[in-house]
């Protein structure tokens, strides 16, 4: 009997050797090999932003090429007012290029890794790579569950991310606490190791005018905020100066701040600002945040909110809710 047990012992310790040699290496250390030996990478897909019952689509692009100096570049259109926003970083600098507006700003930063971004591969790999996160084998590659933390967009709470058998996203989604997809990304093209064109990087010097649809005209303004921070609306006023009408809202409370609105024309020839301002970007909406001010451009309105008691997190929150407003 003694030597039964002895065999029987013996027996599994060989299937468990046996089990480690013949084990392919786990998906966290290949998608890590990945990330770090790639050159750059191209990610095209259709974004979905669900804020309460409204829902926007984007068309996204993502390129990233690593060299002597990483550059990056991600395009976002809004599909429905078939305006287009891209933020470029390359060896000059990094560059929000608004075709709409005609103009090109460009800031000093480390944008865009920073903080994290979901539409990054590099962020993803960092979610993998989460002791916590739970990756499921499947038949066509591999399901990723994580709770995840994006400082700009503070109601996402956990995230899936789906990954084919060769190691390239093919979609994620984004939660909130109460489990409602809140963010959806499916890509319908994921290229490794790309070859990018030539100038593809590069700055323009010149954009070309897009044909756009506006859902924010002059006489829609002021915009309310729905998201206040428990303060309450206690002036309204109207100051016309330079050609351009500025929309203000004074809110007190807990958290005082006050909220200008102006529409913005177009340039008619192509304009570089310099902009002495760290940028934020919430996926939908880029601002430039100077400590005390954030600047947001959506739909050729400039919404600026100025406090010292909000957070930047607090007032990108504040603009996100009037966009909300706007699309009901």
């Amino acid at each position: 009997m003694k030597t039964k047990i002895i065999a029987g012992a013996g027996t599994i310790l060989l299937i468990a050797v046996l089990l480690v040699v013949l084990r392919p290496a786990s998906f966290t250390s290949t998608l890590q090999k990945q990330v770090d030996k790639m050159d750059g990478y191209v990610l095209k897909g259709d974004m979905e932003i669900s804020k309460g019952e409204n829902l926007k689509t984007y068309a996204l692009e993502v390129g990233y090429h690593k060299g002597d100096v990483q550059q990056f570049k991600v395009s976002l259109t809004d599909k429905e007012l078939n305006q287009e926003q891209q933020i470029l970083k390359n060896k000059d600098g990094v560059f929000v290029i608004t075709p709409s507006l005609n103009q090109i700003f460009k800031f000093e930063g480390d944008w865009p890794l920073n903080t994290p971004k979901p539409y990054l591969l590099q962020t993803m790999n960092d979610i993998v790579q989460q002791k916590d996160t739970k990756i499921k084998k499947e038949k066509e590659g591999y399901l990723i569950s994580a709770k995840v933390n994006y400082p700009s967009s503070q109601s996402y709470h956990h995230e899936d991310m789906h990954f084919d058998k060769d190691g390239k996203i093919q979609w994620l989604q984004i939660y909130n606490e109460d489990n409602v997809v809140e963010l959806k990304i499916v890509f319908n093209k994921v290229e490794y190791n790309t070859n990018f064109e030539k100038d593809y990087f590069k700055t323009p010097t010149t954009l070309e005018k897009e044909k756009s649809t506006s859902a924010i005209a002059e006489e829609d303004l002021p915009l309310y905020p729905v998201q206040v921070f428990s303060s309450k609306l206690e002036n309204t006023s109207v100051v016309s100066s330079g050609g351009e009408t500025r929309h203000i809202l004074e809110y007190s409370g807990d958290k005082d701040f006050t909220v200008i609105e102006t529409k913005k024309k177009a340039s008619d020839e192509t304009q570089t600002v310099i902009m002495p301002l760290d940028m934020m970007d919430s996926m939908e909406l880029i601002g430039f945040y100077d400590g005390s001010h954030m600047s947001v451009m959506y739909d050729n309105v400039e919404f600026s909110v100025y406090s010292e008691d909000l957070e930047p997190e607090e007032m990108m929150d504040v603009i996100s809710s009037m966009q909300v407003a706007v699309m009901k």
